[in-house]
């Protein structure tokens, strides 16, 4: 395969994987209220507004998880060093070529060893 079309199958994989997520997500959300809903012992007055209320809710539920799978990350993850292992060291030790230490340049990323775990 050509390197263009690997890149676009470590694209699409995820994106349709996601997309199942999210359907598979919603529909079992939304069948379990709806059982709940036709199953209970409220009155129907009740029902009407427990719905009235829910359903709305779950409808930004919907709409918020497209809205993350669709967003484009605006946070600069990485420095691009072109291959150098030189540049590369004195980036993570955060040098620059006089040899001064300047964090300012170099953003800050947290990856999940940094993170404390859970008290």
């Amino acid at each position: 395969m050509e390197p263009h079309k690997n890149s676009m199958i470590v694209i699409v994989i995820p994106w349709i994987l996601s997309l199942r997520m999210i359907g598979i997500n919603v529909y079992y959300l939304c069948t379990a209220f709806v059982g709940w809903l036709i199953h209970n012992n409220l009155p129907k007055v009740a029902n009407v507004f427990i719905g009235i209320i829910v359903f709305p809710l779950m409808a930004v539920y919907a709409v918020a998880i497209i809205y993350l799978a669709f967003r484009k990350d605006t946070v600069q993850t990485h420095i691009e060093t072109k291959n150098e292992p030189a540049m590369q060291t004195h980036m993570e030790r955060g040098f620059t070529a006089n040899g001064q230490l300047e964090l300012s340049q170099v953003t800050y990323r947290e990856d999940l060893a940094d993170i404390p775990p859970p008290q």
